[in-house]
């Protein structure tokens, strides 16, 4: 269901602007979130379409910022199926947010953002992996192999700094959370629950099932940007022993940023 007033500004908008022709939006409903921030929801299904969707939109609101054509518009922070845009209201109001978002999507000005896609390193020796691989009745070699056969798409960072949600893993490896969540996870733990694959980025409790740790750090607060990637964009993970851990491991804890991307 389409959030009426923001289609009819947007509408208005658009027979000003000559020859730009108003598509359906991709978000279904606009919900206010207090009164300096609003919500589009694109679905009710953690998929990469949907996800797609959002980081669309994310991005053509991004842009609108930086050009200083959202006045009072702080930020949008994309998740798995929804978009929250922040806004101061004595500036701007949500219609008129929603009216020139809706412009510029249907005038298909927004700018193509690729994603990066990280190689990252994996020493497969997770407290869980066994566990997993008796669950699902595979071979832990078969467990690593499907683990590292694809790319994930960062759907959304949370729930602490620089943690990537992911997706999605291969049916034959997907397992519900551990029915008792541990206290403590230890840095760097890659781990798996449902269709989803994340990396615990500091000692935190969790209830994922750990499947190896890697010796990136995703998030260090000195750093410029402070976490190594966005949402948006891929993880590959790929297997080494226990000395390369080490040493990559040491490379971190000494600050270096040996971790590349490419488009």
């Amino acid at each position: 269901m389409h959030h009426v007033i923001g289609r009819t500004a947007a509408k208005s908008r658009c027979r000003v602007a000559a020859e730009v022709r108003v598509e359906e939006e991709p978000w279904q409903r606009v919900l206010p979130v207090g009164d300096a921030a609003l919500l589009l929801e694109f679905g009710d299904r953690v998929e990469t379409a949907v996800n797609e969707r959002v980081h669309r939109v994310a991005r053509a609101a991004q842009q609108l910022i930086e050009r200083g054509e959202l006045p009072g518009v702080w930020g949008a922070i994309p998740s798995y199926t929804t978009l929250l845009i922040e806004f101061d209201p004595l500036t701007i109001a949500r219609r008129e947010i929603i009216a020139r978002l809706s412009l510029r999507l249907a005038a298909r000005q927004e700018e193509a953002s690729p994603s990066r896609r990280f190689l990252v390193p994996v020493w497969y020796a997770g407290e869980d992996l066994e566990g997993v691989a008796e669950r699902t009745g595979l071979s832990t070699d078969r467990v690593v192999e499907l683990h590292t056969s694809r790319d994930f798409r960062i759907f959304t960072i949370g729930f602490t700094p620089g943690q990537p949600l992911c997706g999605v893993l291969p049916e034959e490896l997907r397992v519900p959370r551990r029915g008792a969540p541990r206290a403590a996870v230890p840095l760097g733990s890659v781990a798996i629950a449902g269709q989803q694959v994340t990396i615990y980025p500091t000692a935190s409790p969790g209830g994922w099932h750990l499947l190896g740790r890697t010796p990136v750090i995703p998030f260090r607060a000195a750093r410029r940007p402070p976490v190594v990637w966005s949402s948006g964009d891929l993880l590959r993970f790929y297997a080494i022993d226990r000395a390369r851990f080490e040493e990559l491991a040491a490379a971190s804890a000494a600050g270096e940023e040996w971790l590349c991307a490419s488009a």
